[in-house]
């Protein structure tokens, strides 16, 4: 696998390729009318942010876009979207997160990081649960057209640095 910091117009090609289920998600909590309304707003918004990650393969290319982004202080979002071909990379980005994201954001002193992924997505659901976030809450009509969200968190119990421990849990270093 290949990463590194994606251009807009690479964040731009990934998101008009984007799983229809990823589309779904995403547009209903944008003014965005379309998939080429929703691929030029992710191409600006996200390339402006210095945590925003592009994955792929030197054959594909950028496959999957991430970000994390603090929210206010010591409290970060997480999102991601992919194309079809997500499957060529998801195990391996995956470790990424495990081995560098999680302690990226552990460096900051954060002792939250959210995202809100759209009611019935459970693919995306268990993957969240997978990394350690917990299901926390059930948001009514989050999306414009009513959709319910739930958010999955990952709340800090102390100031020990943590790692993460396997399947859904992420513990003390010591």
């Amino acid at each position: 696998m290949i990463y590194g910091k994606p251009t807009a117009f690479e964040i731009y090609d990934v998101a008009k390729r984007m799983r229809q289920r990823d589309y779904d998600e995403i547009v209903c909590t944008t003014y965005s009318q379309n998939r080429e309304e929703l691929a030029a707003f992710l191409g600006e918004t996200w390339s402006a942010c210095e945590t925003t990650i592009g994955c792929g393969t030197k054959e594909d290319g950028i496959i999957a876009v991430l970000t994390y982004v603090p929210l206010r202080p010591n409290v970060w979002s997480f999102g991601m979207f992919a194309t079809d071909d997500f499957q060529k990379i998801g195990a391996q980005l995956t470790r990424l997160i495990i081995k560098r994201i999680i302690g990226a954001i552990e460096q900051t002193g954060a002792h939250r990081v959210e995202c809100q992924s759209i009611e019935g997505y459970e693919e995306v659901h268990n993957w969240l649960e997978f990394l350690g976030l917990k299901k926390e809450s059930l948001i009514k009509g989050f999306g414009r057209n009513g959709e319910n969200f739930i958010t999955f968190a990952y709340v800090k119990e102390s100031v020990e640095p943590v790692k993460w421990a396997g399947s859904g849990r992420i513990e003390n270093v010591r």
